[in-house]
């Protein structure tokens, strides 16, 4: 069989699988999060086999979950998943390093949700927002959800006055969730972050099983930032901070961005200077990791900074070298 035909036949099956194994994912509680991944095999298929191939797999897919679920389902997946898909192809024929593959994975997940945003407001006349927060309301409204529970203790606390009526509360409510659009720049660019990452990382993993060539990714106790990353971090939290002071529109919302980004990427950083030195204590691999968890979910500020401390002064070297002399 000619390379070229194969390459779309490898394509077309791969579409196949991956989108009933994505129905099928979608309806197991707690499986159903690997959701999230969807482009790795779309991303493998790709670089193995040809851009073109890739995108045929990922055609494939989208236009199976729209004819057997929702059109618009199908459409969305198309967008949500082609430009992650199309920066790490990028990223793996180009052999970058692993740094820029995971900023240009990240990119591209930032660019799909936003073009996903945008087709979605074109197809329903309305924003995601708009359309998210007018279900509630209507969801509300029906009875469907019980908040008397919720209404009381809001009572409870004086946030409300204790008069307020089931239909004012739901307002109320639907109000309370409008307030933290401002919030969802930082949720978004995290959420690039974190998913880019994961995706680069798996496919990654399953193309070096596979024995195709992949950037260098060093052990999770060795991660570190680019040397400036803290600087840039003080300039932009000052510049923010500044354009805050003197009352620029929305910059507000630009300062927690940024405050909110650089302290996922710290706390990250933080986790990995942690894994270091519970290493070089000597602690068991799965007691480290459950140290770790604890210390994410009850002490983060910790972590982000040790993240901090670390990008100054370099803690990792100055200990390698302490015990190398």
């Amino acid at each position: 069989m000619e390379k070229p035909t194969k390459a779309i036949l490898d394509g077309i099956i791969v579409g196949v699988i991956i989108a009933f194994l994505a129905m099928v994912l979608y309806a197991i509680p707690l499986f159903n999060i690997l959701i999230i991944i969807f482009p790795v095999p779309i991303v493998v298929v790709g670089t193995k086999q040809g851009v073109h191939a890739g995108f045929i797999c990922l055609a494939v897919s989208s236009i199976l979950i729209g004819l057997l679920v929702e059109p618009l389902l199908g459409i969305i997946m198309f967008f949500l998943n082609a430009f992650v898909v199309l920066g790490l192809m990028i990223a793996y024929r180009k052999d970058l390093e692993m740094n820029e593959a995971m900023i240009l994975s990240a990119g591209g997940v930032l660019v799909s949700i936003l073009v996903s945003l945008q087709v979605f407001k074109w197809m329903v006349g309305k924003s995601f927002f708009d359309f998210l927060l007018d279900s509630m309301r209507a969801l509300i409204n029906s009875s469907a959800v019980d908040l008397k529970g919720l209404r009381e203790f809001y009572q409870a606390l004086g946030i409300i006055d204790k008069a307020t009526s089931p239909d004012q509360f739901a307002e109320f409510f639907v109000n309370q969730m409008r307030d933290m659009v401002p919030v969802f720049p930082a949720m978004l660019l995290i959420t690039s972050l974190f998913i880019g990452g994961l995706n680069f990382l798996v496919s990654r993993f399953v193309l070096k099983r596979l024995g195709s060539p992949t950037p260098s990714v060093p052990p999770f106790k060795r991660w570190s930032l680019p040397r400036g990353t803290g600087r840039g971090f003080l300039g932009l939290i000052l510049v923010s901070a500044l354009g805050s002071w003197v009352n620029v529109p929305n910059f507000d919302v630009v300062l927690y961005t940024v405050s909110a980004v650089f302290t996922f990427i710290f706390t990250v950083q933080g986790l990995s200077v942690a894994a270091y030195f519970l290493g070089e204590r000597g602690v068991p691999g799965i007691v480290g990791a459950l140290i770790l968890i604890v210390t994410l979910v009850f002490m983060s500020f910790a972590l982000t900074f040790l993240g901090i401390f670390e990008q100054i002064f370099g803690t990792r070297r100055a200990y390698d070298s302490r015990k190398g002399g």
